[in-house]
């Protein structure tokens, strides 16, 4: 198996907390590194060459070639929605004067054929090549500034892109500008150039090679979810098998297999799956295989967030949970590795906060949002469901909290108001959304009514749009989106509140039951005030009252009992609910999970008996929900410059974290008689009601228990 670097394991030492320290016992992960990207990214380091994307382009591509992946490797998915198709012929046109009149010629690569004209004039024409173009300037060009343009098109869908040495005539990318039809222009996105010279839209992942660590009865054991190709020697024509569960591996049925398990022969002997499978457990059957192994993909990544307390479960589950996220980061935020492969806008919000608190990994979600919410809602919602329109808002706003960027915020924006002023139209007379026939309503896996559920999200994604129209200073929108969000409410008070029983019933419109969808959502977006929370708290425990369906609404279940006050519940619920998975054998987190079921049944979904993704996005939400129930550690302003630690051991005798930031690590470590707080420069942390500016460390002694 591979490892990080010598040089790199230095570092880690150097890097690594207390937190990290004293959850190493629990590390799953063979990529894990807590010092560097690893395995390391296929990127330059201090290049003076960019490459030139259209805005959203290279994402867009990359989505339709992954989507292509997943037909190959015969995944049972559907991936409705309307997805924007990269254009094929671009224009790149700057401000160009060449400042030494001694070089006569300009040297630039391109993805496509490409057309290069000065003030209309072409002055190079060629056919698409991997090889520089070198192109003869004109005299003119050095009287003035000229307008530089570069023409591409491409033939084989690819993206048109474009790639620049830095230091010369056309260095600033700010007065770039790009456009598909030539009367439309916007700012290009950059790219840094690849180690291996490639253009970043063909950068597929790294991989490392994991051996199994057990073998018995031809039943080969890796330890943990992977994602990779099978590789083996066999001297006779073998068939593979792999699962998730050794009950899947053990599966013969055809009709039952989720993906291709086809092989290639690499040489006299030598085989590999076509396709990349997601597995922990490998069958070989028709010979005597030999070295099996697993070249794993995984998406470099470093450990930056850590958890561990006196708890060893609560900390595998940390761990794991991290894990999952990680083996579902590949060119976007995927939400399962078997099934579907692909970036689903319900995954979003949970995922934001879990790579918050471990990964820090801005550019992955900054590329699910984009490639999620480019084609705008116009024709088909996002992803096909109306309350994943919903949560593409919500979730912009949700990376800004954590991340604060505002470069990417620019670029979304005009998408973002369209998609509220789309939603909008949708509403009847009292503001509340409707369906259009045939419309998806998700929420959850599970049968229940879900209208008043879907009425909060409308009301939080108001909340949150005004949020984002505040940060983009625009004040008169922010105040119409409070505006109908406050009228919303009142409706909703009016319509959906069960007075009788101080909660929220499933639907605004008729008499129905409490449901638990709608009371956790109203607490986790803000909509229930702290009258209410005593009641609430008392509907959410009520265990009469329909369960959730998936680990992605049991972690916002969690978060709602966290924020009424009973963090003891949610610590419980986490750990029965994933801890009953670990208990299964679990080492990444399920899509579904009834503890009810058993034996293969906890595997089935869908009506298929191996349908059930066992590592799935959505379900990584105790990577964030730990740090922020135990200990209290939330962001107050965007990018963390104001946190807060509010810290309650509850049964436990001590805890710590450490939080990644843009200014660097929070680092937490409690007893029952004392708190360590590391407070990094840039940032202020609240707490006990006063006020510390990074860098300090605050160290103080009082009762913990009582903090809350």
């Amino acid at each position: 198996m591979s490892t990080p670097s010598t040089q790199g394991l230095a570092i880690e030492e150097s890097r690594r907390s207390t937190a990290h320290e004293r959850s190493s016992f629990a590390q799953i992960d063979p990529a894990y590194s807590s010092a560097e990207l690893y395995p390391q990214p296929d990127l330059a380091d201090g290049t003076r060459v960019i490459w030139l994307y259209g805005e959203a382009e290279l994402e867009c591509w990359r989505l339709s070639a992954l989507r292509k992946k997943v037909s190959a490797a015969k995944l049972i998915v559907s991936y409705p929605g309307t997805f924007h198709t990269p254009a094929s012929h671009v224009i790149f046109r700057c401000e160009f004067q060449p400042a030494n009149q001694q070089k006569k010629t300009l040297t630039l690569r391109a993805v496509g054929d490409i057309i290069v004209r000065i003030n209309e004039q072409v002055i190079h024409r060629a056919n698409g090549t991997d090889t520089a173009h070198t192109i003869k300037i004109p005299e003119v060009a050095f009287s003035q500034k000229h307008q530089l343009s570069i023409e591409l098109r491409t033939h084989n869908n690819e993206p048109p892109c474009l790639l620049l040495e830095t230091g010369n005539e056309m260095d600033k990318p700010t007065d770039w500008q790009w456009s598909s039809d030539g009367n439309t222009w916007s700012k290009p996105r950059f790219f840094s150039q690849t180690k291996s010279g490639i253009a970043p839209h063909k950068i597929e992942l790294p991989t490392i090679d994991v051996t199994p660590i057990s073998e018995k009865n031809g039943m080969v054991d890796f330890g943990r979810e992977l994602l990779g190709h099978v590789v083996f020697s066999c001297c006779k024509k073998p068939v593979l098998f792999v699962g998730e569960s050794t009950a899947e591996a053990l599966n013969n049925n055809l009709a039952d297999f989720e993906q291709s398990t086809e092989l290639l022969e690499t040489c006299d002997g030598q085989w590999t799956s076509k396709h990349p499978l997601a597995f922990r457990y490998v069958r070989i059957a028709g010979g005597e295989a030999k070295d099996v192994r697993c070249t794993a993909q995984f998406h470099p990544a470093r450990y930056a967030g850590a958890f561990a307390c006196s708890d060893e479960t609560l900390t595998r589950i940390w761990m794991n949970s991290a894990y999952t996220l990680r083996l579902c980061m590949h060119d976007f935020l995927i939400d399962g590795i078997k099934r579907d492969r692909l970036p689903w806008t319900g995954d979003m919000a949970m995922s934001i906060m879990a790579n918050s608190y471990s990964f820090a990994d801005a550019d992955i979600i900054r590329r699910s949002l984009t490639v999620l919410g480019r084609a705008g809602i116009s024709d088909t919602d996002i992803n096909g469901i109306v309350d994943y329109s919903l949560w593409w808002i919500i979730s912009e706003d949700f990376y800004q909290l954590y991340f604060d960027d505002n470069e990417h915020l620019v670029r979304e924006w005009t998408r973002i108001k369209n998609c509220l002023e789309l939603l909008n139209n949708r509403c009847d007379s009292e503001g509340l959304i409707t369906l259009e026939p045939g419309a998806w309503l998700f929420i959850d896996w599970v049968d229940a009514e879900k209208m008043t559920a879907l009425q909060i999200l409308w009301w939080w994604a108001q909340i949150s749009g005004s949020a984002l129209a505040e940060r983009m200073n625009e004040s008169s929108l922010a105040s119409k989106w409070r505006k109908q969000a406050a009228s919303l409410k009142g409706v909703l008070y009016s319509k959906a509140w069960d007075a009788k029983a101080s909660a929220w019933r499933a639907h605004p419109q008729k008499n129905s039951d409490i449901s638990r969808h709608a009371n956790l959502l109203a607490v986790i977006s803000g909509l229930t005030t702290i009258d209410e929370a005593s009641s609430i708290k008392k509907a959410l425990l009520d265990t009469s009252i329909p369960d959730v369906g998936t680990p992605y609404m049991k972690g916002f279940e969690c978060m709602a009992l966290s924020g009424l006050g009973a963090s003891d519940s949610a610590i419980s619920q986490i750990r029965y609910y994933w801890g009953g998975m670990l208990k299964h054998g679990a080492t990444t987190f399920w899509e579904s999970y009834n503890s009810a079921e058993e034996d293969q049944d906890i595997y089935s979904f869908y009506e298929r008996p191996f349908a059930k993704s066992l590592c799935h996005a959505w379900s990584s939400g105790p990577a964030s929900i730990l740090p922020a129930t135990v200990m209290g550690i939330r962001p107050l302003a965007d990018g963390w410059k104001r946190f807060t630690v509010e810290p309650n051991l509850y049964d436990l005798e001590w805890a710590c974290a450490s939080v990644p930031t843009p200014f660097g690590d929070i680092q937490v470590e409690i007893s029952s008689d004392k708190i360590t707080i590391h407070v990094p420069l840039g940032t202020t942390l609240e707490f006990d009601g006063r006020s510390y500016s990074g860098p300090t460390t605050v160290s103080e002694s009082p009762d913990i228990r009582q903090l809350q």
